[in-house]
């Protein structure tokens, strides 16, 4: 027999959630999702609750086995707050007791907001637009249990889902391998989607043997060529703004100069004044913790190329590029991704510079020649709901080839490359 669809009951599980409702009924309602699993306690919260904790999810950040820098505090709060409602996430945190009453954050797993399923369903990692990864956070020294607790709370009454959906999270990470080895020991089973590449830099190095090593010393010599033809036209600098002083008007810049080229007309951030909201509020509190570089390329003072770089533990996110597209000829773009791998090999602390780049891309994989390998990973929800997770997996591998499929008709018709 299917699982009951998931969400479609969808008070026992809301009820945990405080809402407009009065004080008194909020103070009765909010641990009702909870679920105690020896010294763990796990339940799910939306975000204004979720915003009076962040000094202790900060604290879970600075422990945490696998940084995410789309799940530090200063980026995903602003998200959540500034995306349309049906967009933001539900979080799922999981508790661990002390001493006297005290408590510490040791998981973290936002998930997509409930929807309506028919059959065996899935509950999903929160992965919006504007993040390329949705590993959850999980302390260093519990990682195994906290990410077994996840599982439980899922497998519980107030839940219903069939299975559990981990969005882009690299495959040879400590995330991954503690939720593997948490449905294994629970006798769950799991499985892996869309698995696949994308550029990387790692530590260290020397940026022109790293340059060389996906293209050519002739290439190399090409990008210099165009280099000294910019210089000709006046003082070529490099910049990187890192201060909370400085990262607001980095910020403006960077808006602007997305805004001044193709993404004008397909999606760029100044088109959409929420989204505008959520990159000037999150650039600023990134600056505030220190998790935050733009790196910039100025022509007589002029940013001709700007890229927005996070950070979180020993990891840099390549998020964001921009660059004046009336200087094409001579690859402003490539020009600054070359600056970024000289300032990024030269860090010591940084041991992997994502490029968050899809898979494929043209320009950053032919400069960067590390990979890291991403995928969706799906575990069983309930230890004896094999039957049910089957379907589950069956419907989401369906529900992924509609949807590419969907993608081909749609860029055939409009005569596009994909």
């Amino acid at each position: 027999m299917a699982a009951a669809p998931i969400w479609i009951n969808r008070t026992p599980f809301l009820r945990s959630l405080p809402g407009p409702a009065r004080a008194s009924q909020q103070s009765a309602a909010r641990r009702e999702g909870l679920m105690t699993n020896g010294s763990l306690e796990t339940e799910a919260l939306d975000v204004e609750r979720m915003s009076e904790f962040v000094r202790d999810w900060a604290d879970l950040v600075s422990r945490a086995i696998e940084p995410n820098g789309f799940l530090e505090p200063g980026f995903a709060l602003p998200a959540a707050r500034h995306f349309p409602a049906k967009s933001r996430p539900l979080f799922v945190a999981v508790w661990k007791g002390g001493a006297q009453g005290a408590r510490r954050l040791v998981a973290l797993f936002p998930i997509a907001a409930p929807g309506f399923s028919l059959g065996a369903a899935t509950a999903r990692g929160w992965l919006h637009k504007q993040a390329a990864l949705a590993t959850p956070l999980l302390d260093r020294e519990c990682a195994e249990e906290a990410a077994a607790s996840l599982l439980d709370w899922f497998a519980g009454d107030h839940s219903g889902a069939s299975a559990v959906l981990i969005p882009m999270t690299p495959m040879s990470g400590p995330v991954f391998a503690a939720f593997t080895r948490a449905a294994r020991a629970s006798g769950r089973d799991w499985r892996v989607l869309d698995r696949h590449e994308r550029a990387a830099l790692l530590c260290g190095g020397d940026p022109e043997e790293i340059w060389t090593r996906m293209s050519s010393r002739k290439a190399l010599s090409e990008m210099r060529r165009r280099r000294r033809r910019l210089e000709e036209a006046g003082e070529l600098k490099r910049v990187v703004y890192s201060t909370p002083a400085d990262i607001p008007r980095a910020t403006e810049d960077f808006l602007t100069l997305e805004a001044s080229g193709w993404k004008a007309e397909r999606g760029a951030l100044l088109g959409h004044p929420s989204l505008a909201t959520f990159v000037r509020s999150a650039t600023r509190l990134l600056a505030r913790e220190g998790k935050i570089r733009i790196h910039s390329l100025e022509l007589a003072g002029k940013p001709i190329a700007m890229g927005v770089v996070i950070e979180s533990g020993d990891h840099s996110y390549f998020w964001k590029i921009a660059y004046d597209e009336s200087l094409r000829a001579q690859a402003p773009g490539v020009q600054l991704v070359y600056a970024i791998t000289e300032t990024q090999t030269e860090r010591k602390e940084i041991s992997l510079t994502d490029s968050c780049a899809i898979p494929g891309h043209y320009m950053i994989e032919r400069c960067w020649p590390d990979r890291l390998v991403v995928c969706d990973l799906m575990v069983q929800a309930k230890s004896d709901g094999g039957a049910q997770f089957a379907e589950a997996h069956a419907k989401e591998v369906w529900r992924r080839r509609l949807r590419e499929a969907a993608k081909t008709l749609y860029h055939r018709v409009l005569s596009r490359k994909r």
